[in-house]
């Protein structure tokens, strides 16, 4: 499958999450060399600016002390609130990818959507930090338009 994806030996495309993330990091000046990072993201995007990646999952040991070791946190667990003001470095940049609906009777609809880190803790540790909703979200479409965009000139061979 993974040879599907592939030109020689790059990718195609880079999946659309993660290259927002990147993109996100990148244009708000985040220097990503040298950097330890946790989070459920792609890996090979990152090494190829040279961060140093830990993924967690659920049956990772203590991803509290991981996480506290990482200058870029980027959480999409599916979990609302998992990720903890004290599981934070200091300075930390944190880009929530979670979207959790959490029942809340106050909304129109009943619910809310909330993100995997907890805002208000994390807002008081970290450096920068996506909302949710309205964080990530947008600039993850941008990224699928222009992964779109480049299939479509790759199918008309167009420059």
């Amino acid at each position: 499958m993974g040879n599907l994806a592939m030109r020689g030996r790059k990718p195609l495309f880079i999946p659309f999450a993660s290259k927002a993330c990147i993109e996100l990091l990148l244009r708000s000046g985040v220097e990503i060399i040298g950097k330890e990072g946790c989070g459920n993201w792609e890996k090979q995007n990152c090494w190829r600016h040279h961060a140093t990646v830990s993924t967690l999952h659920a049956f990772t040991k203590n991803p509290e002390h991981i996480s506290s070791e990482a200058d870029i946190v980027v959480s999409d667990v599916g979990v609302p609130n998992i990720v903890r003001g004290d599981w934070l470095k200091p300075g930390a940049f944190v880009i929530d990818m979670g979207a959790n609906p959490v029942k809340d009777s106050s909304c129109r609809n009943g619910y809310r959507i909330t993100g995997d880190v907890c805002f208000e803790e994390a807002i008081k540790v970290a450096s920068a930090i996506t909302p949710v909703p309205g964080g990530i979200g947008p600039v993850a479409i941008s990224m699928l338009l222009s992964n779109t965009l480049d299939s479509a000139k790759r199918a008309f061979t167009f420059t």
